[in-house]
């Protein structure tokens, strides 16, 4: 491959890369073009052209969004772009004036230019050198959340307008075996997904909408149970190599089909059908579709066993975690860069520390996580789920600014992201502000009707350090008649009753615990929940204290 020759005064050392001034290209250091979205791109051109001096963010807005209305959130998510993509040190932020950017003149011929991606393996490269430095945990926490540890502003849940909500039921399977109903199930979620991207729709959590397998009557009813004002179902034939998907939106109250379209395709390229359904139900809302919905297009092979894997990973299981990675896993040898697929085993990982935080494989669990985590974002930096696992990994281990910056960006991702709100009003009544967290549960369970009983713990474990514990009980009841096994929920129960002085029943709910988990011991379990504030800690602790010495 031919490369210019340019005068020396152009090239800058940034970091890991090198920039041409004067014509935008960004390399690294073994030659890869590194690829920048276009508004990062600019904000990195206008930070260059005044290169070592700080630039105000009052120049960066009327250099890259002239006449054009946005938030700080826009300049902050470019600035992490950068960082991401060159080094957290290249870009040193002067709080409310503005950014300056840490680069040297080069005076040598530039590097030659590749296309080539940038693989997995040289990830693994860096992690391995770390390990011998005996700081990999530290290593990946300290580049999982360049750009977004900034913002620390509280999300505030999105109104929900009654008129513009909707859910999106399986896609029934009409033939093709069984083996292939994954095809129906993957393309209702996906559509989801694109469906939530749209600004004013509100969408319901693919996770409850997902309960109503085959649903050919009731829709009234399913829609009061979803709280939502239309449904869209579908339906799946496969013969051969083809494939007839016939969608309709539904007006349930009404009782008519707002909208039904049938789709011809091609098995092997589904991608087409996602974009062209989505663009008809908005266009039948009268809906303004600003968000970017055109699926990520990767080998075919690797979508659908990405497909496969949602399935066990939908258990909420230790062992499914497992096989859904085993999927995802396969997927990727398919598609290497595949950046969902290794989002969603950051994910499974992520569930595994919510099912265990005491695992004994914990530290493991975190590490490889987070690996799979960064590399989805290296990959795509618009996916909500590997935010979502940044934030359980990193709260795991008690990093609590971390957890909170990543559970928020997933939603500024996706606003209906009901396991986003769910983590964030998790790290939260560890190491945030509890309005905000009681805030972010209700309107998870909102997005999620039919929630799994994390969801009601986690709300009862913000009443209860609001110094409410009566508003807790009902909740941890429910949660134990869910999840029998949730050993979590009989501790929060036993300190609830304490606090209200029913002495007789907090030593019922130990005793039940005890016959559970006999060798439980409350020093362990309280040394393992990861506390920010030791107030909250000490609380939980002296009601426990207290309940075993009645």
């Amino acid at each position: 491959m031919n490369s210019d020759i340019v005068p020396k005064s152009r090239y800058l050392l940034i970091g890991q890369g090198q920039y041409d001034r004067e014509s935008g290209a960004l390399t690294g250091t073994d030659g890869s073009l590194i690829r920048l979205r276009k508004q990062s791109a600019d904000v990195l051109a206008e930070l260059a052209l005044h290169a070592n001096e700080v630039v105000s963010r009052e120049a960066l807005f009327d250099s890259v969004w002239k006449d054009i209305a946005t938030t700080e959130d826009s300049l902050v998510q470019c600035i992490g772009d950068i960082r991401r993509a060159l080094g957290k040190e290249v870009i040193v932020t002067f709080p409310k004036v503005g950014y300056r950017l840490v680069a040297s003149f080069v005076d040598v011929t530039p590097i030659e230019l590749t296309t080539a991606p940038r693989h997995r393996k040289h990830l693994s490269r860096v992690v391995g050198v770390v390990v011998l430095l005996g700081g990999v945990l530290g290593f990946w926490i300290s580049i999982s959340l360049r750009g977004f540890v900034e913002d620390h502003a509280a999300i505030i849940p999105p109104r929900i307008v009654p008129d513009k909500t909707l859910a999106v039921l399986p896609f029934v399977n009409l033939g093709g075996g069984e083996e292939l109903q994954f095809f129906g199930d993957g393309l209702s979620e996906d559509l989801t997904t694109d469906l939530a991207k749209v600004p004013d729709l509100t969408v319901i959590a693919y996770a409850s909408s997902g309960d109503f397998q085959e649903a050919e009557a009731g829709f009234k009813e399913i829609a009061n149970d979803l709280g939502v004002r239309y449904l869209v179902r579908g339906t799946v034939r496969h013969s051969n190599e083809r494939v007839r998907i016939n969608v309709s939106l539904i007006d349930p109250y009404q009782g008519v089909n707002v909208w039904a379209e049938r789709f011809d395709r091609v098995r092997q390229d589904p991608f087409d059908v996602q974009e062209d359904v989505t663009r008809a139900i908005v266009d039948a809302l009268s809906l303004s579709l600003e968000a970017k919905i055109a699926p990520s297009r990767v080998a075919t092979d690797a979508y659908f066993m990405l497909l496969r894997g949602l399935e066990p990973l939908r258990e909420g299981t230790i062992s499914g975690n497992q096989r859904a990675r085993d999927f995802f896993e396969k997927a990727l040898e398919l598609e290497p860069n595949y950046a969902r697929a290794h989002a969603y085993i950051a994910v499974a990982y992520g569930r595994d520390r919510m099912l265990d935080y005491a695992a004994v494989s914990g530290p493991q669990t975190v590490q490889m996580g987070l690996e799979a985590a960064i590399t989805a974002i290296q990959l795509d930096p618009d996916i909500p789920n590997a935010y979502f696992a940044l934030a359980i990994l990193n709260l795991a281990i008690g990093e609590h600014d971390k957890a909170l910056a990543a559970a928020r960006h997933s939603i500024q991702l996706n606003r209906n992201f009901a396991d986003g709100y769910a983590v964030l009003a998790e790290a939260a009544v560890y190491g945030g502000n509890l309005n905000e967290a009681l805030e972010a549960i209700q309107h998870a369970k909102r997005l999620h009707p039919h929630y799994p009983a994390r969801f009601d713990w986690i709300e009862a474990h913000i009443h209860f350090q609001l110094g409410k514990p009566e508003a807790a009980l009902s909740l941890l009841e429910t949660t134990i008649e869910a999840s029998p096994e949730f050993v979590a929920a009989f501790v929060m129960l036993a300190a609830a009753y304490e606090e209200l002085g029913d002495q007789d029943r907090a030593r019922k709910v130990l005793a039940a615990l005890r016959a559970l988990q006999p060798d439980f011991q409350f020093d362990q379990f309280l040394a393992l929940e990861p506390f920010a504030f030791e107030d909250r800690r000490n609380r939980l602790a002296d009601a426990l204290n207290a309940a075993a010495q009645d």
